[in-house]
């Protein structure tokens, strides 16, 4: 099982400069803890759906991109 490397304010304000989404030092330490619990559950679930007895389970609920039919418009 990988290692959980814990999420804190300053990797969240890399993250959020990589993605030009610029967070004050307040929000930083807000979002951080959320976000490490967040990443540990993810993994945790990744880890379980991966595991040979789930690899032919699908989703039930199918997202579709509706077509663009004559007249709409595209937004």
């Amino acid at each position: 099982m990988p290692t959980h490397t814990p999420v804190t304010p300053e990797l969240v304000a890399q993250l959020s400069h990589f993605a030009a989404l610029p967070l004050s030092k307040e929000r930083l330490s807000v979002v951080a803890p959320l976000l490490d619990a967040w990443l540990k559950d993810a993994n945790q679930l990744s880890e379980k759906m991966s595991a040979a007895q789930h690899q032919t389970l699908v989703p039930a609920t199918v997202f579709t991109h509706p077509g663009n039919h004559e007249g709409e418009c595209a937004a």
